[in-house]
């Protein structure tokens, strides 16, 4: 019996999730499918209901449902409640419980381009889903402080302890900094206008070898990396992507109780970037 699995979000059409898991489930020779299922406002529910019904395995959550799947869930995991978001539905024989495997994505992105987040004072630069799962991802890791810097200082404020954008207090933090995580679509290709939260002006200020993660994966480089590198920053290459394949991993993972293949699914993915 073939495994269906699907992904959730509004549009859906630009994702690269399809075609990773495909080629995932081909290496390993696997009858299972993946389709991605526009959910427009107001089917979410309908939707929920639907793939229950229709015996899916499980499911991957994009925007903008990662926070409204959970009430609509009847269990969602530790990991999920301390990211404040679901991405991942996993099928039990009580029904979906969703997980985020966002947060273990990132910490196994970083360590594959040969940093740790262990010990490390991270400056997160946003305040959205991407930064709550890379803040997740520090305490876990045992980073040594961690401090969110955002436009929307109410939202940083929510993820932990927060500077000020601007203060002297956020110029402080940044300049200490081991490691500056960009969580923002500051830079990627068809996103939104704008100059990143930490300009490249402001990142001469960090300390010399200091890291620099973007998690924006199209283009490579961003802009915002070559402003770091430019200024004696560490730039870790390919987290954004790795974070995009590890995240899928952890997904399959829990899917199928199997090693996810890491780096077919890379192939796939910058292959249809």
């Amino acid at each position: 019996m073939t495994a269906r699995l699907a992904l959730l979000g509004h549009p859906v059409a630009h994702s690269l999730s399809p075609a990773m898991m495909t080629a995932a489930f081909r290496a390993l020779g696997l009858d299972a499918s993946y389709e991605a299922l526009d959910t427009p406002p107001g089917t979410l529910d309908a939707t929920l209901a639907s793939l229950w019904g229709d015996g899916y395995l499980g499911a991957n959550v994009t925007l903008p449902w990662k926070s409204a799947v959970r009430a609509a869930l009847g269990s969602v995991d530790l990991l999920a409640l301390r990211c404040g978001a679901v991405n991942t539905l996993v099928r039990t024989d009580a029904g979906f419980v969703g997980t985020n495997t966002d947060a273990p994505g990132f910490a196994r992105a970083v360590i594959e381009a040969g940093a740790s987040l262990s010990g490390q004072r991270v400056v997160v630069l946003g305040a959205g889903g991407a930064a709550r799962a890379v803040v997740v991802a520090a305490e876990g890791e045992g980073a040594a402080s961690i401090t969110v810097l955002a436009r929307d200082a109410a939202k940083a404020g929510a993820l932990g302890p927060a500077a000020g954008f601007g203060t002297p207090a956020a110029r402080s933090a940044i300049a200490e900094a081991t490691m500056l995580v960009q969580t923002t679509p500051c830079g990627m290709t068809g996103g939104p206008p704008g100059e990143a939260i930490v300009a490249a002006s402001e990142l001469s200020c960090c300390a010399p070898g200091a890291l620099a993660v973007d998690l924006v994966y199209t283009p490579q480089p961003t802009p915002w990396m070559l402003a770091a590198r430019a200024s004696g920053l560490r730039v870790l290459d390919g987290v954004g992507v790795g974070m995009l394949v590890h995240q899928g991993a952890v997904a399959f993972e829990r899917w199928f109780g199997r090693e996810a293949p890491v780096e077919v699914m890379r192939r796939a993915v910058t292959g249809a970037r």
